[in-house]
């Protein structure tokens, strides 16, 4: 190995190469994610201190009156230990783990993805990203099916920080009202923060649609008291039955 190797490979020429292999990129929130990270040698022999998979997504922020996406690591998974790649050489690496009942569903233009690194000590670590496909789980699926029942129309989700979670992300579902309760108020916000044993769904009417977002997962951070709904593992109901029990929710929070 020559010294110019050496600068080569820690400057990312000639670097080991890493690729995640998903076995299915499908999965619902708090699900398993299991594949093998596949390693390529590069033109020199490297010590990797360790090998990650981060589960990443986009967050809104606010700041200096500007608003803009930023990527947040919502959960990381280490695959390996201390190893050494020799040049040229391949390894193949098994992973397997659950899946935050956090993670943010890909719905409307939020985005959740894996990415894979390789802590190379003085020199540019090698990345590998890989999309994923998240649904609800059973209550967040039932909720939405739902408010559509109840003749809403989604206006967009919106991913935003929080300290009520644990990943520190909550997702903002923005509803326009259907016939039934247009003129009582111009939006229904909904916020899932779901757990192991199930999930509570927080409710806001907006009066002015303002088109801010966020107003809502920012009074939960503040404590403010705001209507909630909560819905245990197994025992969901019906989407016509989550539909009838909203309404009365709603009608409640229009008095």
């Amino acid at each position: 190995m020559t010294f110019f190797d050496k600068v080569r490979a820690s400057a990312g020429m000639g670097n080991a190469k890493v690729d995640a292999r998903v076995k299915e990129t499908r999965v619902r929130q708090g699900g398993s994610v299991s594949g093998e990270v596949f390693i390529a040698g590069g033109a020199v022999e490297q010590t990797i201190n360790g090998v990650y998979i981060s589960v990443m997504t986009q967050v809104l922020v606010e700041h200096d009156d500007r608003k803009f996406m930023q990527d947040l690591e919502i959960q990381r998974q280490k695959v390996s230990d201390s190893l050494v790649i020799g040049a040229k050489e391949e390894k193949t690496l098994p992973f397997a783990f659950d899946l935050s009942p956090e993670t943010p569903m890909t719905v409307g233009q939020s985005d959740v993805w894996l990415k894979t690194a390789l802590d190379v000590p003085f020199a540019v670590d090698p990345k590998d990203k890989d999309h994923l496909e998240v649904s609800g789980n059973e209550a967040a699926k039932t909720v939405l099916a739902a408010v559509e029942q109840l003749g809403f129309s989604m206006k967009k989700v919106t991913n935003l920080k929080s300290r009520r979670t644990r990943t520190g992300v909550v997702q903002e579902f923005e509803f326009y009202p259907g016939s039934e309760f247009r003129g009582d108020f111009s939006e229904l916000e909904l916020v899932f923060i779901p757990d192991k044993s199930g999930t509570t769904v927080f409710l806001e009417l907006d009066h002015k649609a303002k088109g801010l977002g966020g107003l809502l997962a920012a009074a939960m951070d503040m404590d403010e008291s705001r209507t909630s709904v909560r819905f245990t593992n197994g025992s969901i109901g019906s989407v016509r039955e989550v539909a009838e029990g909203l309404r009365r929710t709603i009608e409640n929070m229009k008095r």
